[in-house]
């Protein structure tokens, strides 16, 4: 945390502008001799002119004189603005470029992480890191010519005023180190301060993300009031850290702005003694050239000073950013993947546990199964009993998981983790976004309208966009959009089947647990007819789809029960028995319910 902020940015603007970095080290050099033109020649000509009009007069005879001068003012200009223009537009295209990298590199990594990660961090609080640290790389990027340009000067003042006399470049080197040191005193104790407003500010972003994203059952409980008493004590709790912040900086602006007049006028009054007792004559150019640079150095020292502050601050919100990166692993989206020819995969010795949403114990004990190429194999059990984390596990969502797998008697040592990009799970709870149905559906991705219709067919969601008022691209919250659950679970399958299209191995969790019985089964059957080839695992609690399946595996506590056939599981499962005699006394008392309420 101690590095030096200067190095630590342009660091990053360097890392993060891959396939730019030529254009870098040209619009740097440009602003280089941009600044040294300015810096250089515009006070020279000044002091020119005044020497001009101090010894000559303005007379028609050094009328010509002046006008040339004035022209050259104009030229220097021209000359400054020839470099810094276009150097300015190549740094903020740049600044552009490395914002939009380093935002894809930290979203591309938070996506990468397990969800057993995300569980364990507040969205809001990553949303918020991720877009701080964006903005300050951009912030810093874009006005990187800052520090150049103060760098510069600062060498052109200190050569220019040693010219002028030896001694008087000394001082402002001595100056300089004052300043320097009272801007790093100060900065070790307010660079915690900073990191500790980030930290509050991530707090105050994740209460304001949950107030809005539960917004429904804030207003339902009419618990506005407490809710939004409880978001504004949070955004106020910094409030004494902020006003602490704010005395420290202005007492440090006040010392630099004190060690710089005192540096102004000590050399200014050098000047005047020594004049004064060599008895020569004051040139009133030289004067303004030495309060010219003096008054540029004291600038720099405001300007250093406000900018270092700023570039801590820059820098503690890209390392509050890269909190989360310190998590990221290196991930191959290419060849993790199952052979073309695959045909059967061997899973064994399946043991693992964990802390469910709810705190309870999740855990299977010794799993063992076997998925064929295009076989239809059935989870089921009761609620609890490791079906959906078993299916979670084969999908890799939990990956310290370290089953033996075997594909095609072939070893597969890092277990799930080495064909998972062959492997798509569609989870029961339906997660519906507020934007328009093409967006649910495609997660934004560009996919052509026939494959949306086709997958929204199986899900036997097709109809439903017809009587939207605008078909697709009708908004979740408009006007005339009342989903349904089974709806928006029938939404939610559309989106997960689209995923799959080019999937070897599907994972099914219940995705129709809300969808009425005659649609339920039309959606299977659709679903088994447009996956013919690859292999279907299916979470499942309604017995009138197991004749579907080739293979069903009972869960009790855990535990693989029984494995087989409908007909074989009825036959010789007990545990098999015992859960469909039960099944089928549910199904007719919900069916007697159901009459009763026709009548």
């Amino acid at each position: 945390m101690n590095e030096n902020p200067l190095p630590f940015l342009f660091g990053k603007t360097w890392k993060y502008s891959a396939g730019n970095r030529k254009d870098i080290v040209r619009y740097w050099i440009m602003f280089i001799f941009a600044n040294s033109i300015s810096l250089v020649c515009h006070p020279l000509a000044l002091a020119w002119t005044i020497d001009t009009i101090q010894k000559r007069g303005v007379t028609p005879k050094s009328a010509p004189l002046l006008y040339l001068q004035m022209a050259v003012l104009i030229a220097i200009d021209l000359l400054f603005w020839g470099f810094h223009g276009p150097a300015r537009i190549k740094e903020c295209l740049n600044a552009f470029r490395a914002k939009a990298d380093y935002r894809k590199a930290l979203v591309s990594g938070v996506m990468g992480l397990d969800l057993e990660w995300h569980a364990e961090h507040h969205s809001g609080d990553t949303i918020d890191k991720v877009e701080k640290g964006s903005q300050a790389l951009m912030g810093f990027s874009e006005s990187s010519f800052l520090p150049i340009s103060s760098l510069v000067q600062l060498v052109v003042c200190i050569v220019m005023l040693s010219c002028v006399g030896a001694l008087y470049g000394a001082i402002t080197l001595a100056m300089l180190s004052i300043v320097a040191w009272i801007v790093m005193r100060f900065d070790r104790d307010l660079i915690p301060m900073y990191r500790d407003l980030n930290r509050a500010e991530n707090r105050i972003s994740e209460s304001v993300y949950d107030s809005i994203g539960n917004i429904t059952t804030i207003v339902i409980l009419r618990a506005e009031r407490l809710v939004f008493q409880a978001i504004s004590k949070r955004i106020d709790e910094p409030y004494g850290l902020f006003k602490r912040t704010a005395i420290l900086n202005e007492i440090k602006w006040s010392l630099v702005s004190l060690v710089g007049t005192i540096t102004t006028s000590s050399i200014m009054g050098i000047y005047f003694y020594r004049t004064a007792m060599s008895g020569l004559t004051v040139e009133i150019g030289t004067v303004y050239l030495l309060m010219r640079y003096l008054d540029r150095i004291r600038d720099l020292g405001f300007q250093f000073c406000s900018m270092y502050n700023e570039l801590v601050i820059w820098k503690t919100k890209i390392q509050n950013a890269e909190v989360l990166s310190k998590e990221f692993r290196e991930k191959s989206l290419d060849d993790r993947v199952l052979p073309a020819d695959w045909q059967e995969i061997s899973v064994s010795g399946l043991d693992f546990s964990y802390d469910g949403d709810d705190g309870t114990k999740r855990h299977l004990s010794d799993i063992s199964f076997t998925i064929r190429r295009g076989e239809r194999i059935a989870f089921v059990g009761e609620s609890g009993s490791g079906k959906s984390t078993c299916l979670k596990v084969t999908r890799n969502l939990y990956p310290q998981a370290k089953p033996t797998l075997t594909v095609d008697g072939r070893l597969v040592p890092e277990g799930f983790v080495e064909i998972s990009r062959s492997i798509a799970l569609v989870p029961q709870d339906p997660e519906i976004f507020a934007s328009t149905i093409r967006d649910n559906i495609t997660l934004g991705a560009d996919y052509p309208d026939e494959a949306i219709a086709e997958f929204a067919e199986v899900a036997r969601f097709g109809d439903v966009i017809e009587k939207l008022p605008k078909g697709l691209d009708s908004a979740i919250n408009e006007k005339g959009v009342n989903l349904s659950g089974g709806e928006k679970q029938r939404l939610a399958l559309a989106r997960g089947l689209l995923a799959c299209r080019d999937k070897q191995i599907i994972l099914l969790d219940e995705p129709t647990s809300n969808v009425d019985v005659s649609n339920e089964r039309m959606i299977y059957d659709r679903i088994l007819d447009r996956f013919k080839d690859a292999a279907i695992i299916s979470s499942v609690h309604k017995l009138h789809l197991l004749p579907l399946f080739h293979r069903i595996y009972m869960f009790e506590k855990g535990r693989i029960v029984g494995e087989g056939s409908l007909d074989e599981l009825i036959r010789s499962c007990p545990a098999f028995q015992a859960f469909w005699q039960k099944c089928q006394a549910q199904a007719e008392r919900q069916e007697r319910q159901e009459a009763l309420v026709g009548i």
